[in-house]
C-alpha cells in the first residue's frame, strides 16, 4: 500500500490532466431514509444516481494470474482491489452517489461464491466484498445490493435454490416452466433463501468491523434482479413473497431501504408497506413506460428508480437526453443507474477490461469514440443535476481518474 501511495504522489505531481484536489478520507455515512416519494440524508434530499457495476464481488471477464482463485467452468475470478478502488473514484468523477452491485449480494452455486453449496459459507468470497463495501464508504459511494437473480448466470440466482431443493431446472431449458415459481412459493426454498440472506447481512466486515446490516454504506437491499415468472414480462413475483422477504430484511437491518426487484412495476406490490422503492429496466428507453411507472409509484407515495437502461442507442423515438430529463423533472424519481461501468485491469494501468456487450462504459478509455464520450458527458451532466442540483455544460471535459486511483476527490453529502 505504501508503494501505491508513493506511485500516486508521483503521478499527481506529473499529470496536467483535469483532476480535483484530494479531500480527507470519508467518515461513516449517514443512513438514507424515505419520506413519502423522496429520499433523504440528514434531512436533505438525496438522489441515488450511479452505474451498475455487477462484477464488484465476482467477475467473469478477466483470467487471473496462475495460482489465483479461478473457476474455468464459468470463467469467474475475484476482481483485484485496484479495480474495485478505481471504480469508486470513477463514480466520484461522474458525479454519482451510488452503485448497484449484483455480486455483493447474489453469490451462490459457484466455487468462488459466498455459498458455493447450500448452507456452506466460503469466507474467502467475503475478502473482496468487504474491500468493496469499505472502499465505497471511504469514497462516499453508497451501495444498492440485489439478493437474488432471475437468471442462471455465473454468480448464481434463483435456479441454484431450486436445484438445491431437488428441482432439476435450468434457465436454458426451463425459463417457461411453471415449476420455477417454486422459488417463491415453496416454504423450504424460501427458508433456505432467508438463511442465505442472514449469512450475508450478519457478516462482519474485516476492514471497518461493521456487519453489512449495520453499515450505512449499503443503503438498500433489493429483492432481486429482474425477477419474473415463467412468461417473459409477466411481473409474476408474488406479492406475499416480496412482503415476506422485505420484512425479513428489515428485521435484520432496520435502517436499510428495500427495493422491489420485480422486472417492472407490479401494481399489486404498491401497497406493500415494507417496500420503499419500485424500479424498472429499459432496453431500450421508452418514455411512455417510464412515465406510466413513475405516475403509479408516485400515487402510491413511494419512490421510483430506473435500475438499468441502455445509454448507447441508437433509439428509434427519443434521445438519451429526453429520457434523462424526465427522470430529472419527476419529483418521485429517487435516482437511476445506467448499465454498466468498467475500468482498467488494475494493477495494469494500460489495459481496460473488456466485456462483450455494447452497453459497457469504459470510463477514460482513450479509444472511446466521440459519440461514447459525448454520451458519457451527458450522463455526468445528468448525475450532477440529480445529486448536486446544478447544471453543467454537456460538453464539460470529463474529470480524469489516474491509475492507481487517487484518494477521494471531494466531500460527499453524508
Amino acid at each position: 500500500m505504501a508503494r501505491l501511495k508513493t506511485l500516486f504522489s508521483l503521478l499527481l505531481t506529473a499529470t496536467t490532466t483535469l483532476c480535483l484536489s484530494p479531500a480527507p478520507r470519508a467518515n461513516r455515512l449517514s443512513p438514507v431514509v424515505r419520506n413519502g416519494s423522496e429520499l433523504l440524508v440528514d434531512g436533505k434530499q438525496w438522489k441515488a444516481v450511479g452505474p451498475n457495476v455487477y462484477w464488484l464481488g465476482l467477475d467473469e471477464n478477466v483470467t487471473p494470474p496462475t495460482g489465483e482463485p479461478y473457476d474455468p467452468a464459468t470463467k469467474s475470478s475475484y476482481p483485484t482491489k485496484e479495480r474495485v478502488t478505481e471504480v469508486m473514484a470513477m463514480v466520484n468523477a461522474l458525479g454519482g452517489t451510488m452503485i448497484r452491485a449484483h455480486t455483493l449480494g447474489v453469490s451462490v452455486g459457484n466455487p468462488l461464491s459466498i455459498w458455493p453449496e447450500k448452507g456452506v459459507v466460503n469466507e474467502e468470497a467475503f475478502e473482496i466484498i468487504d474491500w468493496a463495501v469499505y472502499q465505497a464508504g471511504v469514497y462516499g459511494v453508497r451501495l444498492l445490493v440485489p439478493l437474488a437473480d432471475n437468471y442462471d448466470y455465473y454468480h448464481g440466482g434463483k435456479y441454484n435454490f431450486l436445484r438445491w431443493a431437488g428441482f432439476d431446472l435450468t434457465q436454458s431449458k426451463d425459463s417457461n416452466n411453471p415449476q420455477i415459481q417454486q422459488f417463491y412459493t415453496n416454504s423450504t426454498i424460501v427458508d433456505t433463501f432467508k438463511e442465505y440472506i442472514t449469512a450475508v447481512l450478519t457478516h462482519r466486515n474485516q476492514y471497518n468491523n461493521l456487519t453489512y446490516a449495520e453499515d450505512p454504506t449499503i443503503f438498500a437491499y433489493e429483492s432481486g434482479n429482474e425477477l419474473l415468472g415463467p412468461i417473459w414480462g409477466d411481473k409474476n413475483c408474488p406479492a406475499d413473497w416480496v412482503r415476506d422477504v422485505a420484512k425479513y430484511v428489515k428485521n435484520l437491518a432496520p435502517e436499510k431501504l428495500f427495493f422491489d426487484g420485480t422486472y417492472g412495476i407490479n401494481d399489486e406490490h404498491l401497497v406493500i408497506e415494507e417496500v420503499d422503492v419500485f424500479s424498472d429496466h429499459f432496453y431500450p428507453p421508452e418514455l411512455i413506460k417510464l412515465k406510466l411507472g413513475i405516475n403509479a409509484v408516485e400515487k402510491a407515495g413511494k419512490v421510483y428508480y430506473a435500475g438499468e437502461y441502455d445509454w448507447t442507442g441508437p433509439f428509434l423515438s427519443l434521445s438519451l437526453d429526453s429520457f434523462l430529463k424526465v427522470l430529472e423533472d419527476s419529483p418521485a424519481v429517487g435516482g437511476d443507474s445506467f448499465w454498466s461501468l468498467f475500468g482498467r485491469n488494475g494493477p495494469d494501468c494500460n489495459t481496460f477490461v473488456n466485456h462483450d456487450e455494447r452497453f459497457t462504459l469504459q470510463y477514460g478509455n482513450p479509444s472511446n469514440s466521440d459519440d461514447i464520450t459525448k454520451r458519457t458527458q451527458l450522463i455526468r451532466k445528468h448525475f450532477v443535476a440529480m445529486s448536486e442540483g446544478k447544471s453543467i455544460d454537456a460538453e464539460e471535459p470529463l474529470p480524469s481518474v489516474p491509475c492507481p486511483a487517487p484518494p477521494p476527490q471531494r466531500t460527499r453529502m453524508r
